[in-house]
């Protein structure tokens, strides 16, 4: 079996939220939905093509021939 680090960071926080309210899952539910009324939605910015950088890398070309398979 491998060792996942993390996996095993989320398994600890989550031990140690739900060791927090003794096991309670109403009481942890109760924190997640307070925890998302506190939380700030921002308006969306607009795309600008202008402030994007232009790209260097051109694009690759797709063969239509998928029996053979092509080396970049």
């Amino acid at each position: 079996m491998t060792i996942d680090p993390i996996n095993d960071e989320i398994l600890r926080i989550k031990r140690e939220l739900a060791a927090q309210f003794g096991n309670d899952l109403e009481k942890i539910v109760a924190d997640i939905k307070s925890r998302e009324r506190n939380t700030i939605t921002l308006p969306a910015r607009k795309y600008d093509p202008q402030s994007v950088a232009p790209t260097t890398r051109q694009p690759k070309l797709v063969s239509s021939d998928v029996s053979a398979p092509t080396v970049p």
